[in-house]
């Protein structure tokens, strides 16, 4: 995979993430919290991994 390609997956997926949030925030749902956490801390991870990788 080039590293273009992961960049534009990871756009998509955080993209994604932003609008599950926001969704999430404005049907004041109580999964919101966990949701945010757990996603921040999986798309902040697949970020550095793919800068790791994209360096080398």
């Amino acid at each position: 995979m080039s590293p273009k390609t992961s960049a534009q997956i990871l756009v998509t997926l955080s993209l994604a993430y932003g609008i599950t949030i926001g969704i999430l925030g404005a049907l004041e749902s109580s999964a919101l919290t966990t949701v945010a956490i757990a996603g921040a801390l999986v798309l902040g991870a697949l970020w550095a991994i793919r800068g790791m990788i994209a360096r080398s």
